[in-house]
């Protein structure tokens, strides 16, 4: 019992420690005290900017009334003339303007439709206008309301929706995305409350009707409400006046056998790696698989250009070798035709032709052989490449998922 009695203070102590410590974290914290603050789970305005912008499905659709106009006009033009590819990665939209993707797009007339889009947060900021979300959030927070109101009247859609590298043409090597639909018309996109809208059909800022009694500044405009009043289903174009682009519709491209992609349109996510190369991206393994229709295409060259060059040394070779068989019978004929005793001109011009002859004969031996060996080596190594990328079968990582891809070109 004496030993036990030095112990007793230290438990009496850290029992009475234990007690504290469950008191003050079953108690409940003042508002707005610190430990209120850590319960709270941060909200999608306290993560970064890239990251918010994967939170909404709809990044897959974005808005582009927030565009620069020059931007959007490069985007207008490029559509006008083919389908357009896109750097879409995180909060960036780029439209590759040296980039061409087969195919383009139809003019679909629709019943004039009118939306007003109201963001008030910045999780609505996001979702809505993720390319300019982080320019606009100072703004959102100055006037605690951004308002778009459109009149849509028609879309360019493509006439399909799965693109791979094989579909892209000129400088694609950061093309992520293809945009496939463009929602045109007529747009106001302004700072502040949104317009009272009455009876009539007017929308926001756009056309007449609308009234408020809230100042609110126009940040972006574009197309003529009046003209739109024109459009009809049955129209091959947008009318005039009524062709601004709204919204867009990506769909990521498929590099199962070439470079990286991004996983999801607007996420930012991870990339996905060629399963064709080394690991480092500069070119393809040592165990085979189809190679990139770049670098396909500049080694097919290469070797049909030595297979051409090689039968070429080849049949030159040959023609040279009859040739030197035939200066050195003549020879030998002249040599035959005169004494061996006799000297003179005649003579020395048949040893000429003899030894021109036998020396025409072993270069060209040696040419028609080399021509032949080359030809053959860069003809098997064609087949080769050409079997290798004709049909092959391997892993592929592509959006949304893995499998194993069979790939044929005929």
């Amino acid at each position: 019992m004496a030993a036990a009695s030095p112990t007793r203070p230290s438990r009496l102590l850290a029992i009475a420690a234990a007690g504290l410590i469950v008191t003050a974290g079953s108690g409940c914290p003042k508002k707005g005290s610190p430990s209120d603050q850590l319960a709270v789970s941060p909200d999608l305005a306290s993560q970064t900017g890239q990251a918010k912008c994967g939170v909404k499905a709809s990044a897959a659709k974005p808005l582009v009334v927030e565009w620069p106009a020059a931007d959007r006009g490069a985007l207008e033009a490029r559509a006008n003339r083919s389908l357009v590819a896109v750097r879409y990665q995180g909060c960036e939209m780029e439209v590759l303007t040296n980039c061409t993707v087969q195919g383009t797009y139809s003019y679909l007339g629709l019943n004039q439709k009118r939306e007003g889009v109201r963001i008030k947060s910045v999780d609505e900021l996001y979702a809505q206008l993720p390319v300019g979300a982080v320019a606009l959030e100072g703004k959102l927070e100055r006037a605690g309301q951004l308002n778009v109101d459109m009149v849509i009247v028609g879309r360019k859609e493509a006439e399909r929706s799965e693109f791979s590298e094989q579909d892209l043409d000129g400088r694609c090597t950061e093309a992520t995305h293809v945009i496939t639909g463009i929602t045109l018309g007529a747009f106001s996109f302004y700072a502040g409350a949104s317009a009272e809208v009455g009876a009539a059909v007017k929308v926001g800022n756009i056309g007449a009707g609308a009234s408020s009694g809230t100042e609110r500044e126009v940040l972006k405009e574009d197309g003529n409400a009046d003209a739109c009043a024109a459009a009809s289903q049955s129209d091959a174009a947008a009318p005039d006046g009524c062709g601004a682009l709204l919204r867009v519709e990506v769909v990521p491209i498929d590099r199962i056998f070439g470079g990286d992609t991004v996983a999801d349109g607007g996420s930012g996510g991870t990339t996905t790696s060629d399963p064709t190369t080394n690991g480092t991206g500069t070119g393809p393994s040592d165990g085979g698989g189809a190679l990139p229709d770049d670098q396909y295409t500049k080694r097919r060259k290469l070797w049909t250009a030595l297979v051409v060059t090689g039968y070429g040394l080849a049949l030159g070779g040959l023609g040279a070798l009859y040739g030197g068989i035939a200066i050195r019978k003549k020879g030998n004929d002249a040599l035959s035709s005169e004494p061996a005793a006799a000297p003179g001109s005649a003579r020395q011009d048949a040893l000429r032709q003899v030894n021109l002859g036998t020396g025409l004969l072993i270069g060209a031996a040696a040419g028609a052989s080399l021509g032949l060996v080359l030809a053959v080596f860069a003809n098997t190594r064609l087949k080769k490449l050409k079997t290798q990328q004709g049909a092959s079968i391997g892993p592929s990582l592509y959006p949304g998922g893995a499998g194993v891809a069979a790939r044929i070109r005929f």
